[in-house]
């Protein structure tokens, strides 16, 4: 064991070189993609080490240096923000895909609450008393209940808007 020891106290490129393999496993085995980064950084430092004679600062300082450009250029060629635009961007956002659509009350609104029938679904809405039967636009929503208003008031405010 002290052979060991003493071989790697004398060859520390060696330990950057576990330091990256331990990084890589850890990246494997965890979930995500964060970890090989550092390794890469760890396999630079290793290198390093082997074809310079380098002090344990200078090695601790080229890791973290090595850490942030693996960092940055991993982020730049697979991270960052990247919004891709979708054919269907309300895919998983019901309630809105129902705002501006015109429906009949299903059950009339007393109290400002009702529903209506969309699709396959009951869905609550908020908004002034009307009968069932009455055509109502869905205008907003609020969680999961659907704000309307009269579809025929809703015709006259826009009529009555200037241009």
């Amino acid at each position: 064991m002290d052979s060991i020891v003493n071989y790697l106290s004398e060859e520390p490129g060696w330990i950057w070189l576990i330091i990256a393999a331990t990084l890589f496993t850890l990246d494997v085995l965890a979930p995500g993609f964060f970890m090989i980064w550092f390794a890469l950084a760890a396999v630079v430092t290793g290198a390093l080490v082997f074809l310079i004679p380098i002090d344990t600062v200078y090695q601790v300082l080229i890791f973290c240096a090595a850490s942030i450009g693996s960092l940055a250029l991993g982020r730049a060629a697979w991270g960052g923000r990247r919004e891709d635009e979708s054919d269907r961007p309300l895919l998983n956002q019901r309630t809105q895909q129902l705002v501006g659509r015109t429906y009949k009350l299903a059950t009339p609104i007393q109290g400002g609450k009702g529903r209506i029938l969309a699709g396959d679904g009951l869905w609550s809405v908020r908004g002034p008393d009307l009968l069932k039967g009455e055509l109502v636009k869905v205008i907003g929503a609020d969680g999961t209940e659907l704000l309307v208003v009269a579809a025929s008031d809703e015709a006259e405010q826009s009529a009555s808007e200037p241009d």
